[in-house]
């Protein structure tokens, strides 16, 4: 079964900031290689970068803790994280780990 790699797309965010969307599996493998993309663009993104997430089929605790190091980075910069249509599978690991109090609560 061929493997569905993860796919970043950027465009202008509805705050004059950014927008991330995420499509695919966002697991160990693809977390590493789209970090560093995902770190410019919270450096960069202005007041507010929103991440929609209503193409992620999966999603494991790699990439939750990869989104909780994006709101640090973004925090640390004065910008705001906005997760946006999260699914739900997605919505429920954050709960489990935690992390729904820091990610969710940004504004999704």
């Amino acid at each position: 079964m061929p493997r569905r790699l993860i796919a970043l797309r950027c465009g202008a965010g509805e705050n004059t900031g950014l927008s991330v969307t995420l499509d695919g599996e966002l697991d160990f493998h693809a977390s590493s290689q789209i970090e560093p993309r995902l770190m410019q663009l919270a450096e960069a993104s202005g007041p507010q970068l929103d991440m929609d997430l209503s193409g992620l089929t999966f999603c494991d605790s790699s990439g939750i803790d990869l989104l909780l190091r994006i709101h640090q980075r973004c925090t640390a910069g004065g910008t705001r994280l906005r997760l946006t249509r999260v699914p739900h599978m997605t919505a429920v690991s954050m709960r489990v780990l935690g992390a729904d109090r820091v990610l969710l609560s940004s504004g999704s």
